[in-house]
């Protein structure tokens, strides 16, 4: 079983704050919702291998 990188938990804390922000009634999010909460393009969420109907946890898992 594969361990969480050691700052995901922080990261997830904090995505998932800015994503209630923005979108408080979303647990799905798109790429170009996704680079709104990140504040990055959504070039780089593609990147990151994040399509379609991406959540906080994957957020957090790739940016982490």
């Amino acid at each position: 079983m594969p361990k969480e990188k050691k700052l995901y938990r922080d990261t997830l804390e904090r995505i998932r704050k800015r994503a209630d922000e923005l979108y408080p009634q979303k647990l799905l999010y798109t790429q170009k919702e996704a680079s709104l909460i990140m504040g990055v393009c959504s070039r780089s969420i593609a990147r990151k291998g994040l399509n379609t109907f991406i959540t906080a946890e994957q957020l957090a898992r790739a940016f982490a």
